[in-house]
């Protein structure tokens, strides 16, 4: 008995033991892999803005209580209907999720929902049982269903997609009856094939609870956007660009009678109802964004926020009687970025994203104002501009002004891969096609400028230079077209490479000097391709990567030129553009960053947000420290 214990003991132990020694294995290679696995970073321009908190106010025009002090975006807030609860969304985790605010107990604000994908515009229904908002995560912007549990983070999984259209749908208001929903969409437009730096506009709908029966209210040219509803449901109110005056409307809840509630000249935007027929917005007056309110026709109007910050997207809770926005918060004073309208803090505030492809990880650090920008061959210097050409230290955020003029803005940097150079663009940045540019060179601390393309009245621009640092790509229409040329470092020996009617622009070299990745128009809009050169600069295999129905432009190859890294507005709006426009003065032109794997041509999103992200670079990796940059 005692001899089959021992054996059985002995079974068990060396049993236990294997298992052991091969979950030890299994971690260690888990560990090796990830070891194995490089972390590269990509910097990008953002215009975001620099940061927003979330305001309550407890009677008009007095001071409010401020909510948050994350220095990332917080914004778009509104309340739950018994008063106790406060959603908004919130960049603090890097891209917009929903967060939640418990006014009755305190505390810090918890995720509600929050996915890779964009959550915004949330909207919670009249019996506080469901959560309306606005996500990303089949594509296009789409406005969700889910059950509102404020005391724990939903299961994004159960959301239900209402609109399921391809375009961009924003901003919905539940019925005060909870039965039906008023939202904003671009759709009437999304068959052109690119709007051109700005969608033309969208109309007010409505649809059921289930996203059954989504019906057209108005339809008039520019933005009709911001739906809610009075608490009587007879009447929406929105705003609207008609007559060329971005103005506060209302109609009948069958999109009849509209007529302006707010006075002309005044720019306003996201309507509410307060309390005795009384509709508050936000209006820009002196030209600094403020929370007014109104009666119905106009009159007797009256300051609801104070003057010491500006204030967007109020929202009204009859029965605490108080009102909610998001304004301008503290400000991180870091490296001031100069531009053609003012000085602004070069890093963005908030977490930096990570995203996992599928041989690397990616950290993505977006920048303000930092455009058409390049690093040098160590990766711990940047060269940026776009009218003063500057030098950034990159970990430190200290800037060093290089070159300056008022006459001939600098723009579209590339620092040589030798380290001893800085390429650029002279001339009015994006200023036509009859608009005088030049490629210029200089020293990495500004002197010995020297114009490569003086012998040509014509407008050079967007230049790179090659791996070897011996040639310079770049756009010209020196030929009457926009088409891409290749030249010696020194200006000489010119070649075209394109010849297509078409535009040709925004060329990059491959990393072993063998590839031009640039954006053309000659199939309808921007699309992106590589072309072959061979070493004495001859153009050879033409090859067509993208097929989008919008614009994809700014290829830039990784360090080892396996991914290609580019902007898009393939997935359109996720946001009205006078929500965006006309706060922080640029809407997605170019939308969200994307990469592309060039074995497959797999494409994966990597940003997604509301605001203008693009000219994305890969940070090179220092050869002496490649190994210490693996994670660990």
């Amino acid at each position: 008995m005692l001899r089959r214990c021992r054996q059985r003991f002995n079974v068990s132990f060396i049993k236990t033991l294997l298992c052991g020694l091969l979950s030890l294995a299994f971690l260690s290679a888990v560990a090796n892999a990830r070891a194995a696995t490089p972390t590269e970073t990509l910097v990008f321009a953002s215009n975001r803005p620099t940061n927003w908190d979330i305001y309550l106010f407890d009677k008009a025009g007095a001071a409010p209580k401020r909510l948050t002090d994350d220095p990332a975006l917080d914004y778009n807030a509104v309340f739950s209907p018994d008063g106790r609860w406060v959603v908004f969304c919130s960049e603090r985790r890097g891209n917009p999720d929903l967060f939640v605010l418990d006014l009755q107990t305190g505390g810090a604000p918890r995720l509600l929902v929050g996915t890779e994908a964009l959550e915004d515009a949330p909207t919670i229904s009249p019996d506080g049982k469901w959560l309306a908002y606005v996500s990303t995560r089949d594509g296009n912007a789409n406005i969700y269903l889910l059950p509102f549990r404020p005391e724990s983070s939903a299961p994004t999984a159960q959301a239900i997609n209402l609109t399921r259209n391809r375009a961009g749908n924003f901003n919905p208001s539940f019925s005060p009856d909870g039965k039906r929903i008023a939202f904003a969409s671009d759709r009437d437009e999304y068959t052109k094939a690119s709007f051109v730096g700005r969608s033309p506009g969208s109309e007010i709908y409505v649809m059921n609870l289930d996203g059954n029966n989504q019906t057209r209210l108005t339809n008039a040219k520019g933005w009709d956007g911001s739906p809610v509803w009075s608490r009587d449901g007879e009447t929406l109110y929105f705003y609207c660009e008609r007559e060329n005056d971005l103005r506060i409307w209302h109609m009948n809840a069958d999109g009849t009678n509209a007529a302006p509630i707010s006075p002309k000249g005044v720019k306003a935007l996201s309507p509410v109802e307060l309390a005795q027929g009384r509709v508050a917005y936000a209006a820009k007056l002196n030209d600094r964004w403020q929370l007014v309110s109104s009666d119905i026709n106009g009159g007797n109007p009256r300051l609801e926020s104070d003057t010491a910050n500006e204030y967007w997207a109020p929202d009204f809770n009859l029965k605490a009687g108080k009102l909610v926005c998001h304004g301008s918060g503290i400000v991180e004073k870091t490296a001031m970025i100069p531009t053609p309208i003012g000085e602004f803090p070069m890093r963005v505030a908030g977490k930096n994203e990570s995203k996992s492809l599928s041989d690397r990880l990616i950290k993505l650090i977006p920048l303000r104002g930092a455009t058409f920008a390049s690093f040098d061959p160590q990766g711990e210097q940047m060269v940026a501009g776009f009218g003063q050409i500057f030098k950034v230290e990159f970990d430190r955020n200290r800037v060093q002004p290089l070159y300056q003029s008022l006459k001939e803005p600098g723009w579209a940097t590339t620092w040589s891969k030798d380290g001893e150079w800085i390429a650029f663009t002279t001339g009015q940045p994006f200023g036509g096609s009859l608009a005088i540019c030049d490629i210029r060179k200089m020293r990495t601390d500004g002197s010995e400028l020297v114009n490569l393309t003086a012998d040509s009245k014509a407008n050079n621009a967007l230049p790179d230079v090659s791996p070897d640092s011996r040639h310079i790509v770049f756009r010209s229409n020196r030929d009457g077209n926009q088409e891409i040329y290749l030249m010696d470092a020194d200006g000489k020996n010119l070649r075209r490479l394109t010849n297509h009617p078409a535009t040709d622009t925004m060329p990059n070299f491959s990393p072993d000097g063998k590839q031009i990745a640039f954006a053309s128009t000659r199939d309808d809009d921007y699309e992106l391709y590589t072309l072959d050169i061979s070493e004495d600069g001859t153009p050879g295999a033409l090859r067509r990567l993208t097929d989008s129905p919008r614009r994809d432009t700014h290829p830039r190859y990784s360090p080892d030129g396996k991914w290609l890294v580019f902007a898009s507005e393939r997935n359109g709006f996720t946001d009205e553009m006078p929500l965006v426009n006309e706060v922080i003065f640029n809407p997605q032109p170019f939308g969200e960053i994307y990469v592309m794997r060039l074995a497959d041509g797999k494409v994966l999103r990597l940003t997604h947000n509301k605001w203008e992200d693009g000219l994305a670079i890969w940070r090179p990796l220092k050869k002496a420290n490649i190994e210490a940059a693996r994670l660990k």
